[in-house]
């Protein structure tokens, strides 16, 4: 799956150049970026939007995707977006499919994925910044789960944000752990927290410091 995430009114161009490679489908969500500036923070004005396309692709096509993407909208330069692919496997309930083996992923990235009221998102985001994340993008939703004592015939839907995080290898944990402790996610209601490998980033600070010591990332 190849996800990118760009300012807001950039999606539908990244849709047309993924077809132009050769993708036959995307999905479009409205997201949140969050800047980490303390003067923005004073001001209140330290969320921007933000659009996350998300594209089923084979590894090949996720490449591509990678290359002709991170060209026409810059993403190696700052705050112009960046993009990220994570590893699915379509199985078939053959037999014959069970044996196949699948390939190992040693990933430098994780996307950690952390789903809360909406009241606790800005403490995730702080939580994840002081175990060393750069930031993180949320998309906002709804808890659809119906409380065993509801007696009334309306559901208040409690509203969730599910927030996306990119961290290296060597930072996943302390930031999982760190989230999981502020937040009090071992509680029932409080939350949850997973994590899954990605197998390659664009346009992530960690990608420009690279490509300036001349490291193909």
């Amino acid at each position: 799956m190849f996800f990118t995430i760009v300012n807001r009114g950039r999606a539908n161009a990244v849709l047309l150049k993924a077809r132009e490679c050769g993708a036959t489908e995307g999905t479009i969500f409205l997201g949140e970026g969050t800047v980490q500036s303390v003067l923005l923070e004073l001001l209140g004005v330290n969320e921007v939007h933000k659009e996350i396309v998300m594209i089923p692709a084979s590894a090949e096509l996720s490449d591509k995707l990678h290359e002709a993407i991170s060209a026409d909208f810059q993403l190696s330069k700052r705050n112009k977006g960046i993009a990220f692919s994570i590893p699915f496997k379509k199985r078939k309930l053959h037999v014959s499919d069970q044996d196949r083996p699948i390939k190992k992923v040693n990933p430098r990235f994780f996307c950690i994925m952390v789903i809360v009221d909406k009241e606790w998102t800005k403490h995730c985001i702080y939580a994840a910044r002081a175990a060393g994340a750069k930031g993180g993008t949320l998309i906002h939703g709804h808890g659809a789960g119906i409380p065993a004592e509801f007696y009334f015939p309306v559901v208040l839907e409690p509203q969730k944000d599910l927030i996306f995080i990119i961290a290296s290898k060597n930072k996943v944990s302390s930031i999982r752990k760190k989230i999981s402790t502020d937040l009090r996610l071992g509680q029932t209601g409080r939350g949850i927290i997973f994590t899954l490998p990605v197998t390659r980033t664009s346009g992530l600070v960690e990608n420009r410091t690279r490509e300036r010591m001349g490291v193909k990332t």
